[in-house]
């Protein structure tokens, strides 16, 4: 798929602004904070609903919003786009309240049409690299477990219902846990443990769901890791590996979401029924998806404790392109690559070869780069030229 055009009214520096789209994309130049990772921020919002950058939706709009027309403050997001089906159009509106600065409006639209935020999921496919990315390997793992659902939601929104699904089960059971916890409710409490037993059913069944996926995806994902790994790493071999919190037996699993999803319910039950007196003593549930960890590796031992920081960049950087391989293979379209001021963080050896790889994705490309320099490489000289200067974006060529 390829961006045709991209209109942003009142986001972050940009008061308006419309840009064309060719379909090989934009090499973007410019200062920092000069606009540049605000594009792509907005491309990823479109694809996945939430911004890349941003804790809370009032951080993107823009500080003066509303106030020339006397309207509260909002933020208007277009884009344009083509993919095997056809041409397509999504778009966000935000609209917040002046005084307390919360967001009281926000819809998500599709062909000019209101949706649901989980029906506008994945419309626009995209794939970001940032330099924050090397922070994936050594990070927190609910920054790894949102990775792979931005991956797999992008894909299939069976997933995302049961992802969301989960997180609601989730919620009310842990506030039942918390008030048994705090009444001190014991797990031999008949009472309590029937009470219980609705929510247990719920997150079993969406749970076993969830892992049944993250399993699939986790192992297509790690192949094409260690292949893409190969290219760029010499003498080890980094790839990704699942780490459910709930035990599941080796060899159970096929890769197929129906079949797995069973054999992955009966073993979550059971794992349930086990911490049942260490869920009422903490007051939380302790199994799940919701602990689960995907482990970056080189040569069999944990990349964040055993390799080198540029070995750490370059395994974040393999994912990323596998990344592009699986949604191609899940959904038959080749997403949108943005590389957001990447360059300047590989020696020359390795950005040449994150260039090659890139120019033999066949995807379009949006790469941007405070060293206009470093955008002159034959790779990306196909690529038509832009600068952005305070919010505003200048077409070069």
């Amino acid at each position: 798929m390829h961006l045709s055009r991209l209109e942003l009214d009142q986001f972050r520096l940009y008061s308006h602004m419309e840009l064309d789209i060719p379909r090989p994309g934009l090499r973007i130049s410019g200062r920092n904070a000069s606009g540049k990772t605000s594009l792509l921020e907005a491309l990823v919002m479109l694809s996945t609903t939430r911004s890349p950058r941003a804790a809370a939706d009032r951080e993107i709009v823009n500080w003066s919003s509303g106030s020339e027309y006397g309207v509260r403050p909002y933020v208007r997001i277009d884009a344009g786009f083509e993919t095997r089906d056809g041409p397509g159009s999504a778009g966000i509106r935000l609209e917040l309240d002046p005084e307390r600065q919360s967001v009281i409006h926000k819809q998500f639209l599709l062909d000019s049409r209101p949706v649901r935020a989980h029906d506008s999921v994945g419309a626009i496919k995209c794939v970001l690299f940032s330099p924050e990315d090397v922070f994936l390997v050594s990070g927190a793992p609910s920054e790894r477990r949102r990775q792979i659902d931005i991956l797999i939601s992008q894909c299939d929104r069976a997933y995302l219902t049961s992802l969301t699904q989960y997180g609601k089960v989730l919620s009310q059971r842990n506030q039942l846990l918390k008030q048994f916890a705090r009444v001190r409710r014991s797990s031999r409490d008949i009472g309590a443990v029937t009470e219980l037993s609705f929510w247990d059913e719920e997150l079993v069944a969406a749970g076993s769901t969830v892992m049944a996926y993250r399993h699939m995806i986790a192992a297509r994902i790690a192949d094409l890791v260690r292949a893409r790994s190969a290219v760029l790493v010499d003498d080890v071999e980094i790839g990704i590996a699942y780490v459910p919190k709930l035990p599941i037996y080796p060899g159970s699993l096929v890769g197929e979401v129906k079949r797995d999803r069973d054999v992955v319910a009966s073993q979550f039950q059971a794992a349930v029924e086990q911490a049942r007196g260490e869920e009422f003593r903490r007051g939380m549930t302790v199994v799940g998806p919701h602990r689960d960890d995907f482990v970056f590796m080189i040569s069999e031992r944990e990349l964040a404790a055993f390799g080198s920081r540029g070995q750490q960049r370059l395994g974040v950087v393999a994912y990323r392109l596998a990344e592009i391989d699986v949604i191609d293979q899940q959904s038959g379209e080749r997403p949108i690559l943005l590389l957001d001021d990447v360059l300047s963080e590989l020696d020359s050896v390795h950005r040449n070869m994150l260039l090659t790889a890139v120019a033999e994705c066949d995807c379009q490309l949006l790469v941007t780069s405070t060293d206009a320099s470093l955008l002159d490489h034959p790779v990306l000289a196909s690529l038509p030229a832009a600068e952005v200067r305070d919010g505003t974006v200048w077409r070069l060529a």
